[in-house]
């Protein structure tokens, strides 16, 4: 009853905003032209066509073509102009514009363009999009222009795309933040929500169109996500049939990647596939000291390695039935499975200050992280005779199971057994979510457009986790202590309300507010311990931007972000793997909530070069962080806390320059400062940290082409230490057999050396902790790809989009 009257609030604020706002929408500004670019063949929308404005021979304004063709520009004053329609695979098309109007708008009507003369293979090379384009609110990388990912997966793609950083594990981090929200096709992924690091890896990168980095998102967008949100445009086809196969095999991975799409009248189907196995190899040496007054009064070393392979796969499936021009209901279901070993084997000793040894012991663990699970989802979008308005209804079923067990055999120097654990943990997850959106422009100009919509989320999860354990040579014995069952459940509702104004000399101003309500409650069986939790947050969010002209922008932004706990942050359950290195949920987590502004400027004086600067700054008063403690004992525990303020400012530079015809080049940069502070526990840890990658492309003859790639990230400051600069580089040659559309990389993956170092330092008065680890990644991969069909275009999907979800990394 509670949750109704919440939600029956957000309706009535919603039904009160919609005419305040079209009461203000009385004012114009200029005149807008409106019309619809077709195919004179096919009668078809013709997509991301380029409309240029001309007076006299100069550009006015420009725009491009949407999913169904429509376009708008805005010009100031009424005279004679004329329209240039360009599109790849056609022939410039010049319209007479005559407006002497008196009114605001005037249709030039369904435009049609003729298919050019050029061959596929010259459409395909001169069409090309640029590898970093600037939209508004975001970036975006065209990852289908990138040879050097082929045979790759997602998190091969990520770790070249603007803002952001993937380390040696695997983990996605924007501007130095783990905690963001990663999207496919603007929808939500249990499988990404539970292991973000895992998910990318059964992603393959060749169904990858494009990466979309939003950094301050809008309130449109779910508030979950301190950092940004990342969405992953995939590739579909609008052909009759068209699809791909794709093999790759190196010395740490074989992948197999099919696919295929059918359209026929009204319904479309794409189907893909993803088999991977996966080899990680990584070793590291650890050395603790621990002090009692000052002085040292124990020493643990320990030295692992691990070497294991994870066999993974993931399938999708899409249909969509276009009932006319204007309704559409589309279908999908993702599922996946993989088997993650986690074996590994440690020599752990035990010294007093004067080196004699107290313990010492080698441990073996079996340890392994199965899973199953899957997306299904419904859509239905219906546009009105107005242009630009829309409603879309979705709804979403995400059912998650996962078995992580390990066991655990500790033998002395000559094998005898000295003590074994078995940890046994089902996970079950259900996860339903329905939302609605708005999309009302005020007027036919589209100068004053509201978005606004509804959303609810209920999760349901549970944990069930049982011990045993023996010393010496004895048999197994339930841990009572340690044996629970955890039980979750979490409910979102949310709605929001965005007005978005197209103004005078080219100004552009959004601004909205999103309202969460959540609720929360977890029940420890046999510890008959229980907790609940209640809250609400206003998320606002704005952005002005302005066209300073041709090749010149900027924008200011400011929005609030929240991360929320899930159940593996929140679950007590004890990984005691390495018994002297533990880790255990925190039921006592709250959300933390981050404050984050940003200013860009884009300069892009020709096609053949661009440049984004951002200024940014983000606040979060509450962070969730990990803190590690160590006992008397010498049994160090980590778990997230609510523990510090953290302050991060800095600089990002993103560039792109075709220096000739056959060669280009794009690279990043990002310097920030990170302050982290804590009352609590009297740390302050604050620095600079540096993040920079370059990436460059050379067209040789005969359809040859050589990409090499490059990153570096400094020493980066967390809470209680350090983590060590660390690089990473690849070298691709890609040979292309254009009329057999099929192609063949070699790609070479840091290959003067066997392993990237990175060392990790906790240092507190309590102790100091050194771990050094070796990432064996050097790799050799051959990729062969071929494709059928026709060319892939984006035809975009209605999907949900739970990005409320704080991932799970992986290390």
């Amino acid at each position: 009853m509670r949750m109704c009257f919440k939600l029956a609030l957000i309706v009535i604020c919603l039904l009160f905003t919609l005419p305040l706002l079209m009461a203000q929408s009385g004012n114009r500004a200029g005149i807008f032209i409106t019309g619809k670019i077709t195919d004179s063949a096919t009668h078809s929308p013709v997509m991301y066509a380029t409309i240029t404005l001309l007076k006299q021979d100069s550009a006015v304004s420009s725009a491009y073509s949407g999913e169904e063709g429509n376009f708008s520009i805005q010009v100031q004053q009424a005279g004679i102009y004329i329209l240039e329609i360009t599109s790849v695979g056609y022939d410039t098309r010049h319209v007479d514009i005559n407006l002497n109007t008196t009114g605001n708008s005037f249709s030039a009507g369904n435009i049609l363009l003729t298919k050019s003369a050029k061959s596929l293979q010259e459409i395909t090379v001169t069409g090309r999009k640029k590898l970093i384009e600037l939209r508004p609110g975001m970036l975006i990388y065209n990852a289908e222009n990138d040879l050097s990912v082929k045979g790759g997966t997602a998190a091969d793609v990520l770790r070249k795309a603007p803002v952001l950083n993937v380390d040696a594990q695997g983990n996605v981090s924007l501007r130095g933040s783990r905690n963001l929200k990663i999207l496919i096709d603007g929808k939500y992924s249990g499988q990404i929500a539970r292991s973000p690091a895992d998910a990318l890896n059964m992603m393959p990168a060749n169904i990858i169109k494009s990466v979309e980095v939003i950094t301050t998102p809008s309130a449109k967008y779910d508030a979950e996500g301190a950092a940004g949100v990342i969405n992953i445009i995939t590739k579909k086809s609008r052909q009759s049939v068209s699809g791909a196969l794709e093999l790759g095999a190196s010395n740490l991975e074989q992948v197999f990647n099919p696919r295929i799409a059918v359209n026929s009248n009204k319904w479309s189907t794409s189907v893909h596939g993803h088999l991977h196995r996966l080899r990680r190899k990584e070793a590291y040496a650890a050395n603790r000291i621990q002090y009692n007054n000052g002085s040292p009064s124990l020493l643990l070393e320990q030295e692992m390695n691990s070497d294991n392979a994870a066999p993974h796969g993931s399938g999708d499936i899409a249909v969509t039935y276009t009932a006319d021009s204007s309704t559409e209901i589309s279908f999908g279901a993702n599922v996946w499975f993989g088997n993650w070993p986690q074996d590994n084997n440690i020599l752990t000793t035990v010294r007093q200050p004067g080196g004699t040894i107290t313990e010492q012991y080698k441990q073996t663990t079996d340890a392994a992280e199965k899973y199953v699970g899957a997306d299904l989802n419904l859509a239905y979008s219906k546009k009105f005779k107005k242009p630009g308005q829309e409603i879309t209804l979705l709804a979403q079923f995400s059912p998650n199971k996962s078995r992580d067990p390990y066991h655990m055999l500790q033998h002395d120097n000559h094998g005898i057994r000295l003590y074994q654990e078995l940890n046994n943990n089902l996970a079950k997850s259900r996860e339903w979510t329905v939302q609605a959106d708005y999309l009302h422009p005020f007027s036919n100009n589209g100068i004053f457009t509201l978005e606004s919509g509804l959303k609810m989320i209920i999760r349901n999860a549970s944990s069930r986790y049982n011990v045993t354990a023996a010393e010496n040579q004895e048999a197994l014995e339930p841990v009572p202590s340690r044996s629970d069952v955890f039980t979750y459940s979490q409910d979102v509702w949310a709605g929001y309300s965005m007005l978005k104004a197209n103004l005078k000399k080219n100004w552009y101003a959004e601004a909205g507010a999103r309202l969460e309500l959540t609720s929360f409650n977890g029940d420890i069986e046999r510890a008959a311990t229980k907790f609940d939790n209640h809250f609400t947050n206003l998320i606002p969010s704005a952005t002005v931007s302005k066209k300073i002209n041709d090749n010149q922008t900027f924008s200011l932004s400011y929005t609030q972000r929240l991360t929320r706990p899930y159940i593996w942050d929140l679950n007590p359950n004890i990984n005691a793997s390495d018994p002297k290195n533990i880790s255990t949920g925190n039921p006592d987590l709250k959300p933390e909530i981050a404050h984050q502004a940003e200013f860009t400027y884009g300069f892009y004086p020709t096609s053949a070069f661009f440049l984004n600067t951002a200024l940014f700054w983000k606040q979060t008063n509450n962070a969730i962080v990990e803190f590690t403690a160590v006992d008397n004992n010498g049994i160090a525990t980590t778990k997230k806390q609510n523990l510090a303020a953290n302050k991060t400012y800095g600089l990002n530079l993103s560039a792109m320059a075709t220096l000739t015809d056959w060669w280009s080049t794009n690279g990043n940069l990002n310097l920030e400062y990170l302050d982290y502070s804590s009352d609590a526990l009297q740390i302050l840890s604050k620095g600079w940290a540096t993040h920079i990658n370059l990436n460059t492309t050379f067209k040789l003859p005969n359809s040859f082409s050589i990409q090499a790639f490059g990153e570096i990230n400094t020493r980066k400051i967390m809470l209680q230490g350090s983590e060590s600069f660390i690089y990473y580089y690849s070298i691709a040659c890609k040979k292309e057999f254009p009329a057999k559309k099929i192609s063949l990389t070699l790609a070479l993956t840091n290959p003067f050396s066997s392993y990237i170092p990175q060392t990790r330092v906790i240092e507190t008065q309590q102790f100091y902790y050194a771990l050094q680890n070796r990432y064996y990644n050097r790799a050799v991969k051959l990729t062969v790809n071929w494709e059928f069909g026709g060319l892939f275009n984006q035809q975009k999907t209605k999907r949900v989009n739970n990005e409320d979800v704080q991932g799970l990394p992986k290390g």
